[in-house]
């Protein structure tokens, strides 16, 4: 009974019919702050756990509704490379344990405008580990209300049998030191591998941006000891911009880039510092995040139930609307550009604006326009060669006759100029 709920649950998020790609984000209007952390706590990892008994990544949010509490519960499903639905594998084959437990972990919030419930898992658990590498999405659900899925996120598992050597040029097949940067890196897997072409799937990603991934790109270089990917033109990327910061960790002064926070009843409200376009500006290096964020109060002890939320506005000056529609992009927005994140164009101030309750903390953002199907941050925060930005390359190995993606490797590489 609970197999055939879950896949009507499923069929709900459009997973089964349409081989929709998961990603982490809310599903319901209640789920504020999803976090993946790694053991460590370091906010700025990817979410990749390696075969390791030390090692596991905390999955954590806030839930804020006026509705009597309801327990949750978690459910881990196997997915491909691209992130569907593996429908080839059963949950015993990549599961040990049970695959539907309670989030035990969860905590009322102590002395904030806003009420919410926090709540926290680490996986694996006690009840629940991996048996293969791969990507999973956890998705988490009402107890005896298995339609209702209140998020999903990705988490992924690493079993580093490939050595990957990676570098960024500005010097591209398209431009040099001006709008552009290129990724080249090169494979030495440490198993038999018989059909590079066929058998591997790469994945490169420019700061866990969603709507930038590259991959069906094909080696160029082949030898018996290293597989190399150098001047292929899907992996040159926009350079963009540092991303922009601001600091809501305190309600008793101004943080940075902060213009103003004032609490009128029931919420505290800030001003977000108007920013300008910086296309037509000179590049400025700025120590940024590569569009991560951290939780924190500075007035409390607790983080994680003592933060408050504050009703936040974004703000955008432009003369004069834009053909394209302008997206806030960032880890505060799970990289996701949709009507959630649209600003709004204001004739009367001439500026684009955009309010997001946020939980007290420090965040990085950025601007994106939509063209078609294409973001970028040409128009608004301008290409520059110099940019640092964080490159993520996945490397995933399935063979003739295997049933599912074995992640084989991952590495994270900054541009730096120097």
């Amino acid at each position: 009974m609970l197999k055939i709920r879950l896949i009507i649950a499923l069929l709900l998020i459009g997973v089964s019919a349409k081989a929709q790609i998961f990603y982490t984000q809310a599903l319901s209007p209640d789920i504020y702050t999803i976090q993946l952390l790694k053991a460590n706590g370091d906010w700025n990892s990817l979410p990749v756990i390696k075969f390791d008994n030390n090692d596991y990544i905390n999955i954590s949010f806030d839930r804020i509704s006026d509705e009597s509490f309801n327990r949750l519960r978690y459910k881990i499903i196997a997915c491909n490379a691209d992130w569907t639905v593996n429908k080839d594998l059963s949950e015993v084959e990549y599961l040990n344990g049970f695959n539907d437990n309670a989030i035990d972990n969860y905590h009322s919030s102590i002395n904030t405008t806003v009420n919410y419930t926090h709540f926290s898992v680490d996986l694996p658990n006690d009840d629940i580990s991996f048996k293969l590498s791969g990507n999973y999405v956890v998705l988490v659900y009402e107890e005896d209300n298995y339609n209702n899925i209140l998020l999903s996120a990705r988490i992924s598992v690493l079993d580093q049998n490939t050595d990957i050597a990676a570098e960024v040029s500005s010097i591209t097949d398209i431009d040099a030191n001006k709008n552009h940067q290129q990724v080249a890196f090169s494979l030495k897997p440490r198993f038999r591998l018989q059909d590079p072409l066929t058998d591997l799937k790469v994945y490169v990603r420019q700061n866990n941006r969603n709507d930038n991934e590259r991959t069906g790109f094909k080696p160029t270089i082949i030898t018996p000891d290293k597989i190399s990917y150098g001047h292929i033109k899907d992996l040159i990327f926009e350079a963009g911009n540092e991303f922009r910061r601001f600091d809501i960790s305190s309600n008793k002064y101004n943080g940075f880039n902060v213009n103003r926070i004032e609490y009128r009843r029931p919420y505290y409200y800030t001003d977000i510092s108007t920013d300008e376009i910086r296309s037509n500006k000179p590049y400025v290096y700025d120590q940024d995040q590569n569009g991560h964020f951290i939780i924190r109060n500075r007035d409390a002890g607790d983080n994680d139930i003592e933060a408050d939320y504050f009703q936040t506005t974004f703000t955008l000056a432009v003369d004069e609307p834009i053909s394209q529609n302008i997206y806030l992009n960032g880890f505060l927005t799970q990289n996701i550009s949709n009507e959630k994140y649209k600003m709004t164009y204001d004739a009367y101030s001439r500026t684009y604006n955009l309010t997001l309750l946020l939980k007290q903390g420090l965040y990085n953002y950025q601007y994106l326009t939509k063209d078609g199907n294409q973001y970028s941050e040409r128009l608004i925060e301008g290409n520059f060669y110099q940019t640092e930005n964080e490159y993520s390359i996945w490397v995933y190995y399935r063979p003739i006759g295997q049933r599912f993606d074995r992640l084989v490797g991952v590495t994270s590489i900054i541009s730096r100029q120097k």
